[in-house]
């Protein structure tokens, strides 16, 4: 399947939630419904949004690298819905569930991409992984930080901030996930940056990580 139809194809099933697939607001009110009830409606949308994500998630992680291979794409995608349906239970009722499930999916291709990189030849000039750097700070930490920041900007601003913030998307992908124009994301883009950069909780987190 063509990235093309594969993001048409997860379109068509997202399209049975009741709201937007990057409305992380919404996700986290389904999953406080779903935590503190059980009720078997609340949990088919909390699971569909969930899939739904984690296949986005990786499916624009590959599109960006033709050198993955493909077999590893369903792995993925099917280890991290896992996980995250193992974890979840302990969750309190008001966390963040959205911002959490980004968080494992960050964590789990950030994993996948450095035991990867144990396995090629640094003789084979052909082969381009990303590459992966530690931070003084738990990644998973400076990621719930950003995730909380890009919480507290207008509802407008927050799909694209996540796509390119946290998610590392390019002008084009996100695009190609938000069917907007890039002179309006790149707005967009700007605008939240530019919140981000204000924000006292975040800009507080950098200073220390500054010291």
């Amino acid at each position: 399947m063509i990235p093309s139809q594969a993001l048409r194809s997860l379109d068509a099933v997202a399209s049975h939630l009741p709201f937007h697939l990057n409305d992380i607001v919404r996700a986290n009110e389904a999953f406080r419904r779903w935590c503190e009830d059980k009720a078997d409606p609340s949990r088919r949308i909390m699971d569909l949004w969930t899939y739904c994500y984690v296949r986005r998630y990786y499916l624009l992680k590959f599109m960006r690298d033709p050198g993955y291979h493909a077999s590893d794409f369903d792995t993925l995608v099917e280890s991290t819905y896992q996980k995250i349906e193992r974890s979840r239970d302990r969750l309190d009722c008001d966390a963040p569930f959205a911002s959490w499930v980004s968080v494992i999916c960050k964590n789990t291709y950030l994993n996948y991409v450095t035991r990867r990189r144990k396995h090629l030849s640094i003789d084979d000039p052909d082969r381009t992984v990303p590459l992966v750097y530690h931070e003084p700070y738990d990644r998973g930490m400076i990621l719930l930080a950003i995730l909380g920041a890009i919480e507290r900007l207008p509802p407008s601003l927050q799909e694209v901030a996540t796509l390119r913030f946290v998610e590392g998307l390019s002008y084009p992908e996100i695009g190609a996930a938000t069917d907007k124009e890039l002179p309006i994301i790149r707005a967009y883009v700007n605008k939240a940056r530019r919140r981000l950069q204000a924000d006292p909780a975040l800009r507080a987190l950098m200073e220390e990580e500054e010291v």
